[in-house]
Formats: C-alpha cells, sequence, structure tokens
C-alpha cells in the first residue's frame, strides 16, 4: 500500500525531501510505502494566510492529475495548517488525512485540554488562524493555550535541531503553567524534527507530532476501509471543472 505525503507549494531542497522521505517511512508498517512529493508550485512555506491561500489551488490541481493515476491509498496534506482540506477530499476518492486534524482529535484522547505549540504567522505571535482551525472543529474549549518558537520554518530544514530545542522547551513549559495535559505540535517542520522524547523527557507532557499521527490515520482508513463521507463531502463534478478552473 502505498500513502503519498504531499506538501504544498515549491523550493524545499531534494536534500529536504529525501530526509523527510526516509522519516516518514521509519514510521510506517511494514506493508506501507510513503512517498515525499511536492506540488511543485506555490509558496516556499505556509507562514501567512496569503502564502496558504496561494498554495491551495497549485495543490488542487495536482491531485486532480493524481486521481488518474490510481496509485495510492490514501493522502496526508503536509502541512499541519491542513490547506484545502475540504476541497481535497471533495476531488478524491481515497481518504485524505489533515494533521491538524488528526492530532488534536488525539490529544483531546490524551487529555481534557492541550495546547498548541506552532510557528509565527506572518513574523508575529498571532493566534488567530490556529483558533480558527481549532474552532471549526469545534474544540475550541478544549484548547489550553497557542504558543509560539520564533524560529522561521526553512531554518527547521535538515538536521539542526539543537537551535530550537530550548525555545520548544520554553514554549511547553508555558503550555504547561496554561493548563494544558498535552502539546500538539503545530507545524510539520517542528514534526519531522522527530524531537518529541527529548521534549517529553525535559517537560513531563505528552507530545502529539503531527507525521506521526497522520501516518498512523491514514494507515487506519486503509485498514479498516473507510472514506470520508460523500454527505460531507460531495463528490466534486470533475467534468464541470476540466472546463472551467482546470481548463489551463
Amino acid at each position: 500500500m502505498n500513502i503519498l505525503y504531499l506538501l504544498p507549494g515549491e523550493g524545499m531542497s531534494n536534500d529536504e525531501i529525501k530526509r523527510r522521505d526516509s522519516i516518514a517511512n521509519s514510521l510506517t508498517s511494514s506493508d506501507i510505502k510513503v512517498t515525499v512529493m511536492e506540488v511543485g508550485k506555490g509558496a516556499l512555506s505556509i507562514e501567512s494566510a496569503v502564502e496558504e491561500y496561494m498554495s491551495i489551488g497549485p495543490m488542487l490541481r495536482k491531485l486532480v492529475d493524481i486521481r488518474k493515476e490510481k496509485q495510492y491509498a490514501a493522502i496526508i496534506i503536509g502541512c499541519a495548517g491542513d490547506p484545502g482540506l475540504s476541497a481535497a477530499r471533495e476531488l478524491m476518492d481515497i481518504p485524505v488525512i489533515g494533521p491538524a486534524e488528526s492530532s488534536i482529535h488525539f490529544a483531546c484522547m490524551i487529555s481534557d485540554r492541550f495546547s498548541i505549540l506552532t510557528v509565527l504567522q506572518a513574523g508575529i505571535e498571532s493566534q488567530d488562524s490556529t483558533r480558527i482551525l481549532v474552532r471549526e472543529k469545534g474544540l475550541e474549549s478544549r484548547l489550553a493555550s497557542i504558543e509560539f518558537v520564533q524560529m522561521p520554518i526553512v531554518d527547521m530544514w535538515g538536521t539542526n535541531r539543537d537551535a530550537i530545542i530550548d525555545q520548544m522547551v520554553d514554549g511547553v513549559l508555558k503550555a504547561k503553567q496554561n493548563g494544558a495535559g498535552c502539546i500538539v505540535l503545530g507545524c510539520m517542520s517542528l514534526a519531522f524534527l522527530m524531537l518529541d522524547d527529548i521534549i517529553e523527557k525535559r517537560t513531563d507532557i505528552p507530545i502529539v507530532n503531527p507525521l506521526k499521527t497522520s501516518i498512523k490515520t491514514a494507515e487506519a482508513f486503509i485498514d479498516l476501509n473507510l472514506m470520508h463521507s460523500r454527505i460531507t463531502y460531495p463528490e466534486a463534478d470533475l467534468a464541470k471543472l476540466n472546463t472551467t478552473v482546470f481548463d489551463h
């Protein structure tokens, strides 16, 4: 079985894509292969609403081509903001998993309240987009706080993990003071640093890694033969879309 981890946007180095591919496949069951792929068009990283929205259109176009290929049993949107998740589910006839959605629901099974540790939005500590994401899931009452690391996403790419550990520990300790019982990492670049165990040992609080939860959720959907509801996510009219928005 093949799972596609689809990165919205373009510009990530081949070395970083290969690193992420290796990490993702280290987390799967023996019969599951993950392919990490960039859309090939869009923002370099998603750290603002502008970058998010500008990444969704190219991603949806890419998904139309992927649907035709029929190579994958499930798709993970490779961003912890779940950009374009509902639209992607309408387009695809296989499960599409959002790392944020899966992680938030895991967090609610771990503790009564959770905090999200995430990156700056357009260079500032803006909580609104993250709160909106949680609110849309109907779970804002379970959100203890939103904490931030100051490092830009592109500076996290690679193997330099030490530079951000102290920032993550500080954010997690603030979350504990604000009443969190567990922490959700709100950025996939944070997730791919694979610092969960280190941060847990230094802070004594469970860390929910969206890379791990999204892969295991995708595997569960495949194993249980589950598919998103066509009542909630009606199948897209591809014949119409191919003559309008996807015609060029």
